[in-house]
């Protein structure tokens, strides 16, 4: 689904943009414009601060609150489907689609699948009580109202005990591997800033991983083997399982930031990929899946395991082979 209409932008005046020009504040905080395209909404009224229609000349306190208000707005087709898998009266178990971020991104603002839900069930209290990365499909648990997400949020190992994921790779991944212990971190002077990196001065970052089967037939334009994985998070840092597979030197099939160099991650940030770049990419999405949590809620007697199977199209067949 794709979303065209108006949209509206609220932000808040951050306190080191105090006594700011608005045209100032907007540049330093919002990429998406240029100064100059900026400039030219001010002078057509498209901006409020407080509720009253902001000028050239208008100035910022911390605190003042930002209304930009964009006609015709469009954002890139995402999927909206999704399956709950368990609900009560505090959280919900969702299944998520490959293909759309859970929070806000630079060109998603009104489909991201937390607004997706909160507007389906009316809720604007539905809050992620953790991630899951825009490409990766599976169960992601969300509490009902903000009481909950708090008081919960700090101590989320205590209800969600295991998060387990599917993933298919490139390569005869070894079957001696059963734990790999690999701090991450981003590198300053990476091309790809949000790439994470093995390194000794990163977060400490453990993974579990099972070999489920290793898949000797060709997928498409891809050459096999490929390796089936079962990935099991013991520390939850940003793109663990992906970071570790690539380090390893057995990348997610499709993976467009950690696989082919980042190649493909990279064309993206400025094209759209053709069908040539997917064909030799082997999917849309990455083959990666959250498919199985251990959860212990409230007002369980025992802990419980939910499973989804709700698997993209590609990787349903490639696990098929």
């Amino acid at each position: 689904m794709q979303y065209i209409g108006t949209m509206k932008f609220e932000s808040v005046v951050r306190p080191e943009h105090q006594d700011f020009s608005l045209l100032d504040s907007l540049v330093a905080r919002f990429s998406y414009h240029s100064r100059e395209e900026w400039e030219k909404l001010i002078v057509q009224e498209k901006l409020k601060i407080n509720g009253k229609v902001a000028g050239l000349e208008s100035t910022v306190k911390k605190g003042d609150q930002i209304l930009y208000l964009v006609e015709n707005y469009t954002e890139p087709e995402v999927p909206t489907h999704f399956e709950v898998i368990h609900e009560d009266d505090d959280f919900m178990l969702v299944d998520k689609p490959a293909g759309v971020p859970i929070h806000r991104t630079g060109r998603i603002f009104f489909n991201t699948f937390t607004s997706i839900l909160r507007r389906h069930f009316d809720n604007e209290e539905l809050s992620p009580m953790h991630r899951l990365d825009r490409d990766t499909g599976g169960l992601i648990l969300f509490a009902k109202n903000k009481d909950i997400s708090a008081r919960f949020q700090k101590h989320l190992d205590k209800i969600l005990l295991k998060k387990i994921y599917i993933a298919v790779v490139h390569g005869r991944f070894p079957d001696h591997i059963h734990r790999v212990d690999m701090a991450l971190q981003e590198k300053s002077d990476s091309e790809i800033r949000l790439k994470m990196h093995a390194s000794p001065s990163g977060k400490a970052s453990t993974t579990l991983f099972r070999l489920q089967k290793i898949i000797e037939k060709p997928f498409g334009l891809l050459e096999p083997p490929f390796s089936v994985l079962e990935a099991e998070l013991i520390t939850g840092r940003k793109h663990q399982i992906r970071a570790h597979l690539s380090e390893l030197g057995y990348p997610i099939v499709a993976d467009r930031l950690y696989a082919h160099q980042g190649v493909y991650y990279k064309k993206m940030l400025n094209t759209p990929l053709t069908a040539s770049d997917l064909a030799v990419l082997g999917s849309k999405h990455q083959m990666l899946h959250a498919y199985k949590v251990q959860l212990y809620l409230p007002h369980f007697k025992e802990a419980k395991y939910f499973e989804s199977h709700a698997f993209h199209h590609e990787m349903k067949s490639i696990l098929s082979l």
